[in-house]
C-alpha cells in the first residue's frame, strides 16, 4: 500500500515537470518550423520580434528559449538539417552499375535541394556571424564531397591520381547544393533541365570513352 502511494504521489509530483516540458517543446517546434517558413521566403536573417509576431509566442517565451537572433537561426538551421539526413541517404552507395548510381545520386541531390535549398541558403548567409553555423556549413559540404567520392568510386578508381583529383574537385562542385541553386534560381532553369545539365556533366567527367 505505501508502494502504491508513492507511485500516485511520484506521478502527480512529476505531472506537472512533464507538462511544462511538452509544452516548451511545442513551443520551440512552432517557432523553428516558422523561422524556416521564413527562410523559405527569402527572409534569411529572421529577429526574435519577427519570429513572435508569426508564430503568436510571446516576446518573453522567445527569449527564456534563445538569447539572441543567432541561437533562434541555429536551432532552425539545425531543426531542418536533421530533416535532410534522411533525405541524402543512399541504400547502396558505390553499388551497380553507373546509369543507376547517376539516377540515384541525381534525384537525391535534387530531391534535397527542392526540400531543404531555402535552408542551405539561410546557413550561407548566416555563416559569417555565426560560427557554429559556419562549422555546419564546412562539415555538410565535406559529407556531400565525400558521398560523391564513395558514389562513385569505380569510375575514380579507373583513373590516374591526378585525373581522379581532378574530377573528384569538379564533381563536387558542380552537386553542390550551392551549386544547384545556382541553376535553378539564377539562371531560372526548371527541375528538368537541371537533371539533364547533372546527368550529362558527371557522364562527361566520369565516363571515359575509347
Amino acid at each position: 500500500m505505501t508502494m502504491t502511494d508513492g507511485a500516485i504521489t511520484q506521478q502527480s509530483d512529476e505531472a506537472p515537470v512533464d507538462g511544462r516540458v511538452a509544452r516548451r517543446q511545442r513551443n520551440l517546434d512552432t517557432v523553428l518550423d516558422v523561422v524556416l517558413e521564413m527562410f523559405a521566403e527569402d527572409m534569411m536573417f529572421p529577429s526574435i520580434e519577427q519570429a513572435s509576431k508569426r508564430s503568436g509566442l510571446s516576446l518573453r517565451s522567445l527569449y527564456r528559449y534563445f538569447a539572441d537572433p543567432g541561437e533562434l537561426v541555429e536551432a532552425a538551421i539545425k531543426r531542418s538539417q536533421a530533416r535532410a539526413a534522411e533525405l541524402t541517404h543512399l541504400a547502396h552507395i558505390g553499388e551497380g552499375p553507373f546509369a543507376e548510381r547517376l539516377d540515384d545520386f541525381v534525384s537525391m541531390r535534387l530531391r534535397l535541394y527542392e526540400t531543404n535549398g531555402s535552408m542551405f541558403r539561410a546557413t550561407i548567409h548566416n555563416a559569417a556571424n555565426h560560427p557554429r553555423v559556419r562549422d555546419e556549413m564546412i562539415t555538410n559540404r565535406r559529407l556531400l564531397r565525400d558521398q560523391f567520392e564513395l558514389q562513385f568510386g569505380p569510375e575514380l578508381a579507373a583513373m590516374s591520381p591526378r585525373e581522379r583529383s581532378s574530377a573528384v574537385e569538379a564533381g563536387n562542385v558542380l552537386t553542390q547544393i550551392d551549386s544547384i541553386d545556382l541553376l535553378r534560381r539564377v539562371r531560372n532553369l526548371t527541375v528538368a533541365e537541371t537533371d539533364t545539365i547533372l546527368r550529362d556533366s558527371l557522364t562527361a567527367l566520369l565516363v571515359t570513352t575509347s
